[in-house]
């Protein structure tokens, strides 16, 4: 089958054998893909997100960086085969699809971060018959490879308890920032500013409900949102870029008492003034999961999608097939950040072309 191969640092098209179908497990053809900031940063800093999996022990995330590794973990799919003792699924059901599958020894492997099982920028992919959405009729599949990214920041606000007397400041309006901001908004949270250097993000951030939108190379977003907010209204704050340096500056920028909820991750070693976050009494929190979670956030916010209160379909701003996810990965990654031109890239294996297609094009 065709998957694209992270080999050596570099993403390449090639043919590799089908996965095994085994017992409890489903095989399936991805119909949409995303690149998720994890899959950059594993691409980029392999060693340090390898070592960094390894020493938290973190084992669900942890491959051999010396081998072939095929990348994937937001994705919908299509069941082509069942194994053995699955009941919930049957061949032909469309599903969002929970990307994890158990080995032989009984370890748990996120799928597009396993060396043993491909992910999602492959034409087959095994995965554990367990915890996959099933898509209703009518609803596109390529919306639903979005709703990984977009339930990170949720978890976060959910993690976070926010009153409603508080504001929020969102840093970085990717897929993440942006499923943060639409969260947000969801809340009735005022103001919201949201924060990124690239001018299409800030638009979409503007539309999914963020009260003012700030360029951070020339204006301090905390101080845009202190002149749009009540006196002694508490700020909260989502940090969704990983930018080198960012949490040690909103240190020095966001008010007293302010709370920092970190999704965005920074692969390289950073640098942090303790004391100014002590003088001000900043808690900050960096954020995975959320151990209190009573509902899955992806159940939450894949019932927003498929009841049509929340369309996150502006958030694809391009398609194209396996040939182009080499160029994905290098778009999503320029020297400058206001250099992003793309939100979200789906990558469908049916499109046999490298080109981007625009989404009207394609639906």
């Amino acid at each position: 089958m065709r998957a694209v191969v992270l080999r050596a640092g570099e993403l390449v098209l090639d043919d590799i054998p089908e996965p095994p179908l085994g017992p409890g497990q489903l095989l399936v053809e991805p119909l949409a893909v995303g690149v998720c900031g994890s899959d950059l940063s594993a691409w980029r800093h392999t060693r340090e997100f390898t070592e960094a999996s390894r020493l938290t022990g973190m084992d669900t995330f942890l491959f051999d960086p010396d081998r072939d590794l095929v990348m994937g973990h937001e994705f919908s799919s299509r069941v082509v085969a069942v194994g053995d003792g699955v009941e919930e699924y049957e061949v032909g059901d469309t599903l969002f699809t929970l990307p994890w599958v158990t080995d032989p020894n009984g370890v748990v492997h996120t799928v597009g971060y396993a060396t043993d099982y491909p992910g999602a920028l492959a034409e087959r992919v095994v995965v554990q018959a367990a915890g996959h959405l099933k898509i209703p009729a009518g609803v596109s599949p390529d919306i639903m490879a979005l709703l990984d990214p977009l339930t990170v920041g949720p978890r976060a606000i959910s993690r976070s308890h926010i009153p409603a007397s508080a504001g929020a400041l969102v840093t970085g309006c990717g897929p993440v920032g942006l499923g943060a901001v639409a969260g947000l908004a969801a809340l009735g949270i005022a103001p919201i500013v949201a924060s990124d250097p690239s001018a299409s993000r800030r638009e979409l951030a503007a539309r999914f409900g963020a009260h003012a939108i700030v360029d951070p190379r020339s204006d301090d977003p905390a101080a845009v949102w202190s002149g749009l907010a009540s006196k002694k209204q508490r700020l909260y704050v989502f940090e969704a870029s990983g930018a080198k340096g960012l949490l040690n500056t909103l240190f020095y920028q966001v008010p007293r008492l302010t709370r920092i909820y970190v999704v965005g991750s920074n692969m390289e070693q950073d640098v942090i003034t303790p004391l100014v976050a002590n003088y001000k009494d900043i808690a900050v929190e960096f954020c995975l999961s959320n151990p209190d979670e009573v509902e899955s956030e992806f159940a939450k916010v894949f019932r927003r999608i498929t009841s049509g209160e929340f369309d996150p379909s502006p958030v694809i701003t391009a398609y194209t097939g396996l040939e182009g996810a080499p160029k994905v990965f290098e778009a999503l990654r320029p020297g400058d950040p206001a250099g992003i031109e793309q939100i979200k890239v789906i990558i469908r294996p049916d499109l046999h072309t490298d080109a981007y297609l625009d989404p009207s094009a394609v639906r």
